[in-house]
C-alpha cells in the first residue's frame, strides 16, 4: 500500500485527484500518528521528507510531474525488475505497462514518435536494466515505426498475433492483453515503405476527412512513412488543384 503523508494540501489534493483517477489505493498519513505496517511507500514532499523515517519514500512537489512520481511509487511497491510494455498499434496506439506483472499504468499515445518517447522516457526513469517490448501485429507501418523507433540492445522486441486479444476496441485494454501474451522476437529495424493497398487506404481517409480532396500516391507516402500529417498533406493537395 501506498501511503501520502504531506501537509502541503496543494500537493495532498493532486496526488489524491491522480489516485482516483488512476483507480489506485492509497491511505492518508499524519504526522501524529504512527505508520500502518501495511504501507509499504510513502509519498511526500521534497521539502518533509527529512522528518521521516522510513525506508521507502518517494518525494516530489506540486509542480513537478506526479503521474511520474506515482509511477515510482509503484515500482518501489511492485519492483521494476520485469518491466513489460504492451503496444496496440493504430491510429490511437494504446501502451500498458506492466512490471512483474502489475499494471503501472495505461494510456493512448497518438503518433508512433509520441508513443517511442513516453516508452524511452518511462524506461529510463523507471531504472530498469532490461524491458520487454510485445506489440500488436496489426496496423503494420505504424508498428514498424515504432520497432525502428525503440531499437535498443536493452529492449527485447516481440511482434504478438493480435487475434486472439479481447476488448480490440479498446486500445488500452488490448494493449494489457498483448503485454500478457506470448510474441515472437524480432530484431533490427522493420521496412516501413507503403504498399499499394495502404497508399489507396490513406488516400481514401483523405477524401473522407477533406470532404472532396484525394492526395496524390506522394503525399500518401509521406503520411504513412511520418513526413508529414493528414491535416498538412490535405492542404498540400488543395494548393496545387
Amino acid at each position: 500500500m501506498i501511503g501520502l503523508l504531506t501537509e502541503n494540501f496543494n500537493l495532498y489534493y493532486e496526488l489524491v485527484s491522480l489516485f482516483k483517477r488512476r483507480n489506485l489505493p492509497f491511505v492518508s498519513l499524519t504526522f501524529n500518528d504512527e505508520i500502518p505496517s501495511s504501507v509499504d511507500v510513502i509519498m511526500t514532499s521534497s521539502m518533509e521528507k527529512d522528518k521521516i523515517e522510513f525506508d521507502k519514500i518517494i518525494s516530489c512537489s506540486p509542480d513537478s510531474n506526479l503521474d511520474n512520481a506515482i509511477d515510482k511509487a509503484i515500482l518501489l511497491l511492485y519492483g521494476g525488475e520485469q518491466l513489460i510494455f504492451g503496444i496496440d498499434p493504430g491510429k490511437n496506439i494504446g501502451i500498458a505497462i506492466f512490471a512483474n506483472e502489475k499494471l503501472i499504468r495505461s494510456f493512448v499515445a497518438t503518433s508512433p514518435e509520441s508513443a517511442a518517447t513516453k516508452i524511452k522516457q518511462f524506461f529510463e526513469y523507471s531504472g530498469a536494466k532490461e524491458a520487454r517490448i510485445k506489440i500488436g501485429n496489426g496496423a503494420r507501418i505504424i508498428r514498424n515505426r515504432i520497432i525502428n523507433l525503440l531499437q535498443d540492445p536493452r529492449m527485447k522486441i516481440e511482434i504478438v498475433d493480435e487475434n486472439d486479444v479481447v476488448n480490440a476496441k479498446d486500445d488500452e485494454k488490448a494493449a494489457m492483453h498483448i503485454a500478457m501474451m506470448e510474441g515472437k522476437e524480432v530484431y533490427g529495424k522493420m521496412d516501413v515503405q507503403p504498399k499499394e493497398g495502404e497508399i489507396r487506404e490513406m488516400q481514401r481517409l483523405s477524401r473522407i476527412k477533406s470532404k472532396n480532396i484525394t492526395i496524390s500516391k506522394e503525399l500518401a507516402k509521406k503520411v504513412l512513412i511520418g513526413e508529414i500529417s493528414l491535416e498538412k498533406a490535405i492542404e498540400i493537395q488543395r494548393n496545387h488543384v
